[in-house]
């Protein structure tokens, strides 16, 4: 986690501008001390002290943490983005990065693989419930320059929420938004001889449902790219969408043109 409460006055702190004189630290999510980190390898962060079952700096990869404080830096200087804040607490949810956005109120989450769909569901509900825009953000887990994909749970239910896009951050405030179009597998033609008698089989495109071609579309920054979308509840196979607010880019769709 990159901020903690530091215990002589409760103020919310950034590892980055802590020093290990100022501790104890607690952790804002649950209240349990935390150790800062500064060393010149990792980024600057703070860590439970002992194993406990917080889901604030669990399993934050390097990636996790340069991504958010990277946001967090850039959206702290745009005009239109008052009260930004990292990881912000809303009872059991605490947002990566948080900001009123042109009037909007805006809860930031960032996300690899760690967090399983039904998570994802609960928290983009308990946003919904508090009149809080939510927006998706994604680390790619592999080049979107390759002709297929495979896209992890989470981010085909991002796909779906959405409506056909995924955001994956590209430095900054800046997001790739991104299409994942029908990947077709040839099924070659084959023949063979039975019984006296030719038989042929194969010759034709199949959907994969595995692999997904990459469509990106225009970058977009998080400041005035976007806006506040009512979503209503949706189900499809096996994704379910709730009904949400979401933060949502303002292009058409680049893949039908």
């Amino acid at each position: 986690m990159l901020t903690a409460l530091r215990t002589s006055d409760n103020g919310k702190v950034l590892a980055r501008s802590s020093a290990k004189a100022d501790s104890p630290f607690m952790c804002p999510a649950c209240n349990r001390e935390v150790v800062l980190h500064k060393g010149l390898i990792r980024i600057h962060h703070f860590a439970h002290k002992a194993r406990v079952a917080c889901r604030l700096g669990a399993g934050e990869s390097e990636d996790h943490l340069l991504t958010k404080l990277s946001l967090f830096d850039a959206l702290r200087t745009e005009p239109n983005a008052q009260d930004v804040e990292l990881e912000k607490r809303f009872g059991n949810c605490v947002g990566d990065v948080f900001a009123i956005i042109s009037g909007v109120p805006v809860a930031i989450e960032i996300q690899r693989s760690a967090l399983a769909v039904r998570e994802i569901t609960d928290r983009t509900e308990h946003y919904h419930r508090l009149g809080i825009a939510v927006l998706w953000i994604g680390i790619p887990n592999g080049d979107l320059g390759l002709s297929r994909y495979s896209p992890a749970a989470w981010e085909r239910w991002c796909h779906a929420a959405y409506f056909g896009r995924v955001y994956c951050w590209s430095g900054g405030q800046t997001l790739r938004p991104v299409h994942y179009a029908p990947f077709a597998l040839r099924v070659e033609e084959s023949s063979w001889r039975k019984n006296g008698q030719v038989h042929s089989s194969g010759g034709y495109d199949r959907r994969s449902r595995r692999w997904r071609k990459p469509q990106p579309g225009q970058p977009v920054l998080v400041s005035n790219g976007f806006r506040r979308t009512p979503r209503q509840a949706w189900t499809g196979g096996s994704v379910h969408v709730p009904e949400c607010t979401l933060f949502i880019d303002r292009q058409p769709n680049w893949w039908d043109q």
